[in-house]
């Protein structure tokens, strides 16, 4: 160790600080402090560095950062290494507060990804979402169409009176006591056709025993069921469903917002007694 790292180290000791201590407030690297005390000039960077080193160590020590730059012999010169400088470039800023500045860039930048990517979603797939809970709607069973049309009185039943239109998330429930149906003319099979207009609807269909469709209609949706004895409809917001029995229109099935219940059969075959439903 010459005069020069020995004079810098007596006086660090003499004031009580440590390397780690000197480091903080200088924001020096503790290895290069301890290499300019050791005067092992091959374990720092160019000499244009080491002297801004030593310089700022000097001055922190209260010495004399001229007298100390006088002791400093620099080895031959070489070209300064530009990625060093910008490893070394004071003062020292630790990467995580350099992360934690750029927060609000990155917020934004994940909103902006999360819309355009549901804005994407919803161009392709919006379409194809229906919600028809808590049943689905089976395939339609290719039953062949009678040749002949038979004419068919519409029903004179007193309808059910007028509740609360159902929403979506409504437990579909019979009346104890339906309103009772007329037996139709003679047909020998049934063919009902409902079309959903202006509003939606929640509709029930049965045929034949079977049920087949329990769910939410929306404006514009078509729908029809073929039996070979007896339908049974019940809807709610009748008055925005249009029924066609066997080619014959029927018109609306009641008034908006009303519950209805219909049954439709064909000759020879009576209407159900009625009898409350099990809840779906």
């Amino acid at each position: 160790m010459g005069e020069l790292g020995e004079l810098l180290r007596k006086t660090r000791e003499e004031k009580g600080l440590s390397l780690a201590q000197v480091e903080e407030a200088i924001r020096i690297r503790s290895a290069y402090l301890q290499a300019l005390e050791d005067e092992a000039y091959e374990r720092l960077p160019a000499p244009v560095y080491v002297r801004g080193f030593l310089k700022n160590y000097a001055l922190y020590l209260g010495l004399d950062p001229q007298q100390a730059l006088s002791h400093y012999q620099a080895p031959q010169e070489s070209p300064v290494d530009t990625r060093a400088a910008l490893a070394l470039d004071e003062p020292l800023v630790p990467l995580r507060a350099r992360l934690r500045q750029l927060w609000p860039l990155w917020l934004l930048i994940l909103v902006v990804a999360v819309v355009a990517a549901g804005w994407w979603a919803y161009q392709r797939y919006g379409d194809a979402i229906h919600f028809k809970w808590p049943f689905t709607r089976p395939a339609a069973t290719a039953t062949p169409t009678p040749t002949a049309t038979a004419t068919l009185a519409p029903p004179t039943a007193t309808p059910v009176p007028p509740t609360a239109t159902p929403s979506p998330t409504w437990t579909a429930r019979f009346t104890a006591t339906p309103a009772p149906t007329l037996t139709p003319t003679a047909v020998s099979s049934l063919e009902l056709r409902v079309e959903v207009v202006n509003e939606r609807a929640w509709l029930f269909v049965e045929v034949d025993g079977q049920r087949l469709f329990a769910g939410i209609l929306e404006p514009g949706a078509k729908d029809t069921w073929v039996a070979r004895e007896r339908i049974v409809v019940r809807c709610g917001n009748s008055g925005a469903v249009l029924v066609t029995l066997n080619g014959q229109p029927l018109g609306l099935l009641g008034e908006i917002g009303q519950v209805v219940d219909r049954e439709w059969t064909v000759a020879g075959v009576p209407t159900r007694t009625p009898r409350p439903s099990p809840t779906p």
